[in-house]
């Protein structure tokens, strides 16, 4: 049993990490696969099953409590999970997650974690309450883990696994398995899963074909009725069930407020003081004189480019808002909302501008005057930076065009290049004498 640790506010799950690449032949993986269609025989006929939807605004309720273990290497962990057998999602609450992870999740007035629930679709809900609001949230501040191995295929299992014909007794309610293998594409060792009949729960099967659970622990629609998996073994170790119970569980979800509203009020709030600042701009812009068009013109320039920055931000937030807003995408859509390039353009801009603003006060003022020669220096240095600006432009259109259609690839490079090189070497360098 592992040591159990104290954590801060910031909490990471730690789910026995060999077991997030050894399986890919039997999990649905969210990050890669956009649409989760599984595939479920029912007598001779083939039926494609989407995820049940799942709306934490209900009651959330659970009618199996599954008592399980899981080995590998020197570490190991006994707790269970929650399932609701009718819409297939599955729930821990903090003592259950506690005993899983040997972390001591916190409990103060920051912070209160009260249960996970993992939808059929993959996506992951914390019921928690911050700073005394209560709050439904797709992950905990600081927890890593990108895809939870808990969303069995029905389709990958049926597709990938032969039956080797042995059987094992499985945990204390002696569950006789049929041993299912494949070989594992990451790492190419065989990879086990066991399947037990029994009788005393029906999963609907073009609804649910196999429940959420822990390392896909639980009931899958097989051979034309309802089994169960009862243990999961690779080169990295062991999970199974030690036991199952009825139980009557649920809590009130509408309680909780959605993190995605709390997003949506403070977007609002946002959006609307960006727009009176752009309107005020505007309004500036407007009012300049025909003497100062050159000026006039590069202030546009710049203020349209704003504009089209704030509607790139826009655009990023709702489609993060319609996502549920789950935290393990947090810097994809950080780096949709931000495109450097945009930045970098302003800042050629600026330059510009400040240059036209530097050859007119050069045209009122004597070469003899002392601040002629410190004008003179500016320019040339605004200038220099004018030249890297546009060498660091064509080098964020050379990333997108490398990646081509792969835009959070292109988006992550273009990143990169902004902090490494642009950030450090151009912004950083001032233009004062």
């Amino acid at each position: 049993m592992m040591t159990r640790a104290r954590m801060g506010a910031l909490v990471t799950i730690a789910l026995l990490p060999g077991w997030l690449t050894a399986q890919d032949n039997l999990f649905f993986s969210p990050n890669h696969e956009e649409t989760i269609v599984d595939e479920v025989s029912v007598g001779s006929s083939h039926m494609r099953v989407r995820p049940q939807p799942f709306n934490p605004s209900e009651t959330v309720s659970f009618d199996k409590r599954m008592t399980f273990s899981a080995h590998t290497g020197a570490r190991g962990s006994t707790s269970q999970f929650l399932v609701n057998s009718e819409k297939g999602y599955m729930g821990m609450d903090k003592t259950m997650m506690e005993n899983f992870s040997g972390i001591e999740l916190p409990d103060n007035d920051q912070l209160r974690v009260f249960y996970r629930v993992t939808a059929t679709n993959g996506k992951t809900y914390y019921f928690v309450e911050i700073n005394g609001e209560r709050q439904v949230i797709n992950r905990l501040p600081g927890d890593n883990i990108e895809i939870d191995h808990t969303n069995m295929s029905v389709k990958k299992f049926d597709q990938n696994y032969s039956h080797t014909g042995n059987t094992l007794s499985v945990s204390s309610q002696n569950y006789q398995s049929k041993e299912y293998t494949a070989i594992s594409p990451n790492t190419g060792v065989p990879v086990m899963v066991y399947v037990s009949e029994q009788s005393s729960t029906r999963i609907n099967p073009v609804k649910v074909p196999k429940t959420v659970g822990i390392f896909g622990l639980g009931y899958i629609y097989h051979e034309n009725k309802t089994q169960l998996v009862t243990r999961i073994e690779n080169d990295e170790g062991t999970a199974e069930l030690e036991r199952i119970e009825n139980t009557n569980i649920s809590f009130n979800g509408e309680e909780y407020a959605k993190r995605e509203n709390k997003l949506t009020e403070k977007e609002v709030r946002d959006s609307e003081l960006i727009e009176d600042v752009m309107t005020k701009k505007q309004q500036d812009i407007n009012s300049m004189t025909d003497s100062r068009a050159d000026i006039r013109n590069i202030e546009q320039q710049i203020l349209n480019i704003e504009k089209e920055r704030e509607s790139k931000r826009k655009r990023a937030m709702n489609k993060y808002i319609d996502d549920d807003a789950p935290a393990e995408k947090n810097s994809q859509y950080a780096m949709e909302a931000f495109d450097p390039k945009d930045d970098i353009t302003i800042r050629k801009l600026e330059c510009q501008k400040r240059v036209l603003e530097i050859n007119r006060l050069l045209d009122r003022i004597n070469s003899n005057n002392p601040d002629y020669s410190r004008l003179q220096n500016e320019k040339s240095c605004q200038e220099q930076k004018i030249d890297a600006y546009k060498q660091a432009e064509l080098e964020m259109i050379a990333i997108k065009e490398r990646h081509g259609d792969n835009v959070e690839e292109a988006n992550k490079e273009k990143m990169n290049y902004h902090f490494m090189q642009v950030v450090p070497i151009i912004y950083a360098r001032p233009c004062v004498f």
